[in-house]
């Protein structure tokens, strides 16, 4: 018997038992595994270090049943932005996407010549069939170390992890972890922060049909900061040495340098190739630092719905391990019949395997079971649907940011595109309003803090206004220090490139006649931005044909 959800459009096979935590769906793809979680556990919980002897029995808990549960236990270790992080689980389904995910330790050595620490800086243990344990997620920064029990959604794990070692690296290397995605056009990279919903891989695809343009990342980067030296170097700051003590590590040395400009401190950091780079803090040119990009992940774990705008993905995601994916009903390929028939055109019309030779309704309900549930989840090479050469393949490999699109898709408000502001740049990651009306700080619900304690200080200050935000923040003597770690990043990612508002509803414009339309216009939109060097910098739905017309484009060159 199968579960039906939303209206009966699709349905999901019984789980076999109370509580397996993962079981078989129907075939799809090289395998389809459902999931009985499907987003965020009920328990979540950030604050292990703050409760005495709660990370202690998490961790003697789980070791126990791995020790007396009479089943497979799976560890394999992997390489995140230059650390070791290693996976216990018994969930054959998590450490299949794990292994698929990121680098390998001897791959991570092999493409960037960096050898990783021999034991593990993170450790994530998530176990499923546990008893004595709720359906729960935990965090522990004193230790590094995420713990799962009794679910096997990996969207997750993946997003916790990301979460831990992106503490770790703010805090000891001044390296900010984004939650975004990144394109380059002509050496320039563009850097998307959005919420769900609003348009993020959507513009980062599409922007790629233009030509000079490379894809870095799809949901996850790492910015390092950095400054070049009178001679030429450029230098990412880690550490700060004055008369032989540290005065500064991390997100903390952006600051220090700015207050201590003709300093003869001794800074320590990395070059662009990651090689340790020494210079004197006067040394530095501290007013024009520069960001720059790398990628997180070695196969991308995305939304298979992505095949409603880019069919071509469908040729690797066929081959993919699937997540969620889900049995579709006569009434869903009936109300989605345009989009389906439209797909599957495409795809045959291709001539290539396997979708050539494939029987025709096999074909569409494939193509419906790809995006009826809006979590399915696929992992995807992208180098399949895009050159090698278009793709940028080697994790220590970075891109330069020129331009920041914060994209919201606001149908109450008419403007397009505006350049942003610091004070309206850092109120809109603060207050982090998401199309479903809730809050997400600087869009990122990952983040490894008590983000719950952070939402109620922001509350005080945006209480007393959104325009005085920025201002009511930098006096504020209160502030969280983990917020202070976030904003200062963002404060610095401003200083080194420019800041957007993408408001993504060209739909509502009366000249446009389809949604792919509206997307295409919106890509040479934020192409026209990348270009831009003026301050004032704001078209409207009534006033951007101005910007994308072809005489505009003359009247520029």
């Amino acid at each position: 018997m199968a579960i039906a959800e939303k209206k009966d459009l699709y349905t999901f096979p019984q789980a076999p038992d109370a509580t397996s935590p993962e079981w078989p769906g129907t075939p799809i793809g090289a395998k389809n595994t459902i999931t009985r979680t499907k987003g965020r556990t009920l328990v979540h919980d950030k604050t292990v270090d703050a409760k005495p002897g709660l990370f202690k029995r998490l961790l003697a808990n789980a070791f126990e049943h791995i020790a007396t549960a009479k089943e497979t236990t799976y560890a394999h270790d992997v390489v995140i932005h230059g650390l070791r992080v290693r996976a216990i689980t018994n969930s054959e389904h998590l450490i299949g996407y794990w292994k698929d995910n990121w680098y390998g330790v001897d791959e991570w050595q092999r493409i960037t010549g960096q050898k990783p620490a021999e034991t593990p800086d993170v450790l994530v243990v998530a176990l499923g069939r546990v008893p004595s344990e709720a359906e729960a997620a935990y965090y522990s920064r004193q230790n590094d170390t995420v713990i799962f029990f009794n679910t096997s959604y990996y969207g997750q794990l993946k997003s916790w992890v990301l979460g831990a070692v992106g503490r770790k690296l703010a805090v000891e290397y001044g390296i900010h972890s984004i939650h975004g995605a990144v394109v380059t056009k002509d050496g320039k990279g563009i850097l998307y922060i959005a919420p769900t919903g609003t348009g993020k891989s959507t513009s980062t695809y599409g922007v790629m049909e233009f030509p000079g343009t490379r894809f870095h990342s799809d949901d996850w980067v790492y910015v390092r900061y950095a400054y070049r030296t009178k001679n030429g170097k450029v230098l990412s700051p880690a550490r700060i040495l004055d008369g032989g003590e540290e005065v500064a590590r991390g997100y903390q040395t952006y600051a220090w340098l700015e207050a201590h400009r003709s300093s003869d401190a001794t800074v320590i950091g990395r070059g662009l190739d990651d090689r340790e780079v020494t210079t004197s803090a006067r040394e530095l040119d501290v007013d024009r630092p520069e960001a720059y990009a790398y990628t997180s992940e070695k196969v991308f774990y995305l939304r298979s719905n992505l095949v409603e705008n880019f069919p071509q993905a469908a040729f690797d995601m066929v081959r993919s391990r699937l997540e969620n994916a889900p049995d579709v009903t006569p009434e869903f390929m009936a109300e989605n019949k345009a989009t389906i028939d439209t797909v599957a055109a495409k795809l045959t019309g291709m001539k290539k395997a396997p979708f050539d030779t494939m029987d025709p309704a096999k074909l569409r309900t494939m193509v419906g079971r790809f995006f009826a549930f809006e979590n399915t989840r696929a992992m995807l090479d992208i180098t399949t649907v895009f050159p090698k050469e278009r793709v940028f393949t080697n994790p220590m490999e970075p891109a330069r940011i020129h331009a920041v699109m914060l994209i919201k898709r606001n149908f109450d408000e008419d403007v397009v595109i505006e350049r942003l502001s610091i004070d309206k740049f850092m109120a809109r990651l603060l207050v982090g309003r998401t199309p479903a009306g809730t809050k997400e700080i600087v869009y990122n619900s990952y983040r490894a803090v008590d983000d719950k304690s952070e939402r109620a200080w922001i509350d005080t200050i945006e209480a007393k206004g959104v325009d005085k935000m920025w201002s009511e923040y930098q006096k504020a003597k209160d502030k969280p220090e983990t917020l202070n770690e976030e904003m200062e990043m963002f404060r610095m990612l401003f200083k080194s490139a420019a800041a957007y508002d993408l408001n993504t509803v060209l739909q509502k414009d009366k000249t446009v006649s389809s949604k792919m339309e509206a997307v295409h216009n919106t890509m040479r939109v934020i192409v026209k931005a990348l270009e831009n060097t003026k301050e004032t910098f704001r078209y409207g739905i009534e006033d951007y044909a101005e910007l994308l017309s072809e005489a505009k484009e003359r009247a520029t060159h």
